[in-house]
C-alpha cells in the first residue's frame, strides 16, 4: 500500500499548488517545482483577482489548507525574526476554529478510552453534555457530571487527529526541503529547523496527559499568588487522549462590560496580571505560552482562571537575568548597558560593533518611550528587537519568542481592562527587587559558591576519568595503570583555576578579565596537561 501514501501525498502537494496559485503564491509554488506548469498557467490567467499583499496572501493559504496549516501560520506569525513585521501581523489573525465532532463519534472516542460507556449506573460519568463549550483542531472540550456529584470539564482530542497530523508534518518537511534547495536566497531562515521545531510544539499539544502534568505544575507555582487560579486536574480520569480538570466558571477577560458590571475591580485585575506575568517569568521560569483572552476568565470572586496549558515556556535563570537586566535597561533608557547585556549574555557576537548595536537599541526604542506611559509597549519593543536579528546576527532564543507572544497579550488585555494603565509600570517594582535579590552582590556570591562547587567536583573526578580512559584495551602498554604523583598535580591545578575564576566572578571582575577568557585558559592548561600526560 505504499503506492496508495504515495499517491494521496501527491493529490496533497497539487492541492498546495493549488491554493497558493489560487490565492497570489503562484510564482513561489513554481519556483518551488510544485506542479509548475499548472501553477505557472493558473497564476497568469488569475494574477489580475489575486490579492497583492503577502502576509494576506499566506493567511489565506494557511486558512484554506486546514487546521495543522493554521497552526503552522500561528507559530510563524511569533517569529519576527524570520517574518517581516507587517507579514506576522496579518498571520496573527488566524483563528483556530473548526465544527466540533459529531456527538457519536465523541462518544466513541471516550468509550474506547475509559473501556466502558460513557454514561449510566455503570458509565464513566454521570452526566455528560454532548454539546461542546469549546472547539479547536486538536481537541474539544464538554462539561459532565461524576457520579461523586463534582462538575467537570472533560476536553476529548479528535479522533484520528494524530494521523492527520503526522501526515501535515510530513508535507511540511518536504515543502521545507524544497524551500531550501530552490531558494537559497532564503536559507538563512533555516525553514526546514523552523518545522521540526513546530513538529515538537504540536505533538506535545497532542499529548493531554503532558497537558494534565503542566497544569498541576502551574497550580503548585501559582499557589502563593493573590487571586489566581488553575482548575485542579482530576487524574484517575486523565489519559493521553482525555483531560479532566473540575469545572471553574467565569467571565472572558476581555468582555470587560460584564466585568465591571459584576462589580469587580479593574485596576486590582491589572495588578493581579503584573504579579501574574512577573511570577510565572522571574520567579519559577515556566509561564503559560498560549494566554489568549479565550484562556483567561474572571470568576465570581475575582480571581483570574487560567485554562488550556498545551504549550508552555520555559526559562532558565540566566535568560531571566539576561530579561530582568535588559528590561531595566530599556526603562531607564540606558542603551549602552542594554547593549552590553546582550554581549555579557552571548547574545551577540564579541566582534560586534558595540557602539552600533548601541544605536540600534535606541532606534528601537526612542519611538516607543516618547510616547504617553499608557501607550508604551514592552511587548512592540521585544518585537521590533527580534527584526534586527539578521543584521547583528543575533542568536534566536525560541523561549523568548514565546515570551513576547504573552506579553502581547498580558498588554492588550491590561490596557482594554484600564486604558490608562501601564501594566509594565505595576511590575516594575517586581522586577527591580528581583534583580536585587538575584543579581545583587550576595547573589553573585552564592552562584560564585555553586559554581566552585560543581567545578572542584568535576576536577577532581577528572584523574579518574583520564586513568579510565588509560586503562581501555586499545590504550598503550606503557601507560601505568595508576596516575601517581600527577593525579594530585591535577588537582591542585583544577582547583586553583576554578578559585581564580569564582573569585573573579564573585568580585565583579567580569568585564576587566573577561570571564570567557577565564575558561579559555582554564580549559587550555587541562588540555596541555592531559596532552603531556597521554605522551608518557
Amino acid at each position: 500500500m505504499r503506492w496508495f501514501g504515495r499517491l494521496r501525498q501527491s493529490l496533497r502537494l497539487l492541492k498546495i499548488a493549488h491554493v497558493m496559485a489560487s490565492h497570489g503564491l503562484g510564482a513561489l509554488a513554481v519556483r518551488l517545482h510544485l506542479f509548475r506548469p499548472y501553477s505557472w498557467i493558473f497564476y497568469l490567467f488569475m494574477r489580475s483577482e489575486l490579492p497583492r499583499e503577502t502576509g494576506a496572501q499566506l493567511r489565506r493559504v494557511f486558512e484554506m489548507l486546514g487546521p495543522t496549516f493554521i497552526k503552522f501560520g500561528q507559530m510563524l506569525s511569533t517569529r519576527v525574526d524570520l517574518m517581516p513585521v507587517d507579514v506576522a501581523a496579518e498571520l496573527k489573525k488566524l483563528q483556530d476554529d473548526v465544527p466540533p465532532e459529531r456527538p457519536a463519534v465523541i462518544r466513541t472516542a471516550l468509550e474506547r478510552a475509559y473501556r466502558r460507556p460513557l454514561t449510566g449506573e455503570d458509565g464513566s460519568f454521570a452526566t455528560f453534555e454532548e454539546a461542546p463549550v469549546a472547539a479547536a483542531s486538536i481537541a474539544q472540550v464538554h462539561f459532565a457530571t461524576l457520579h461523586d456529584g463534582r462538575k467537570v470539564a472533560v476536553k476529548v482530542r479528535r479522533p484520528s487527529v494524530d494521523r492527520t497530523i503526522e501526515a501535515d508534518l510530513a508535507i511540511l518537511r518536504m515543502l521545507a526541503s524544497l524551500f531550501d534547495r530552490y531558494l537559497p536566497e532564503y536559507r538563512r531562515l533555516k525553514a526546514p529547523e523552523v518545522v521540526e521545531e513546530f513538529a515538537r510544539t504540536i505533538r506535545e499539544e497532542l499529548n493531554l496527559r503532558a497537558e494534565a502534568a503542566h497544569a498541576s505544575r502551574f497550580a503548585a507555582n501559582l499557589a502563593g499568588v493573590e487571586g489566581v487560579r488553575v482548575p485542579a486536574v482530576v487524574w484517575d480520569y486523565t489519559k493521553t487522549g482525555v483531560l479532566v480538570t473540575e469545572r471553574v466558571a467565569g467571565t472572558p477577560i476581555d468582555e470587560r462590560d460584564e466585568i465591571r458590571a459584576a462589580g469587580h475591580d479593574t485596576l486590582k485585575l491589572c495588578e493581579r496580571l503584573a504579579s501574574l506575568f512577573f511570577h510565572m517569568v522571574f520567579v519559577d521560569g515556566y509561564f503559560h505560552a498560549d494566554l489568549h483572552p479565550g484562556n483567561i476568565f474572571v470568576s465570581k470572586g475575582g480571581d483570574i482562571l487560567l485554562v488550556d496549558f498545551g504549550i508552555v515556556g520555559r526559562m532558565d535563570i540566566d535568560s531571566r537575568c539576561y530579561l530582568a537586566d535588559m528590561l531595566l535597561a530599556f526603562l531607564k533608557q540606558d542603551y549602552r548597558r542594554a547593549a552590553e547585556v546582550h554581549l555579557e549574555a552571548g547574545y551577540i557576537h564579541p566582534d560586534v560593533d558595540l557602539s552600533a548595536f548601541e544605536d540600534a537599541m535606541r532606534e528601537i526604542a526612542e519611538p516607543i518611550f516618547n510616547r504617553p506611559l499608557r501607550d508604551i509597549s514592552l511587548a512592540e519593543l521585544l518585537l521590533y528587537l527580534f527584526s534586527v536579528t539578521e543584521r547583528f546576527q543575533m542568536e534566536t532564543r525560541p523561549e523568548l519568542l514565546l515570551l513576547q507572544k504573552t506579553m502581547v497579550v498580558i498588554e492588550g488585555v491590561a490596557r482594554e481592562l484600564e486604558p490608562e494603565v501601564n501594566i509594565w509600570s505595576l511590575a516594575r517594582p517586581l522586577v527591580t527587587a528581583w534583580v536585587a535579590e538575584y543579581l545583587g552582590p550576595k547573589a553573585r556570591v552564592e552562584r560564585a559558591a555553586h559554581q566552585l562547587k560543581h567545578g572542584v567536583e568535576a576536577w577532581l573526578a577528572l584523574p579518574d576519568e583520564i586513568t579510565r580512559l588509560l586503562a581501555e584495551p586499545n590504550a598503550s602498554a606503557s601507560v601505568p595503570a595508576q596516575v601517581g604523583a600527577s593525579e594530585m598535580l591535577l588537582r591542585l591545578l583544577g582547583l586553583a583555576l576554578v578559585v581564580a575564576g569564582s573569585a573573579a566572578l564573585a568580585l565583579g571582575w567580569r568585564h576587566a578579565l573577561g570571564w570567557p577568557d577565564v575558561a579559555g585558559a582554564a580549559m587550555l592548561a587541562a588540555g596541555s596537561v592531559l596532552a603531556l600526560r597521554l605522551r608518557r
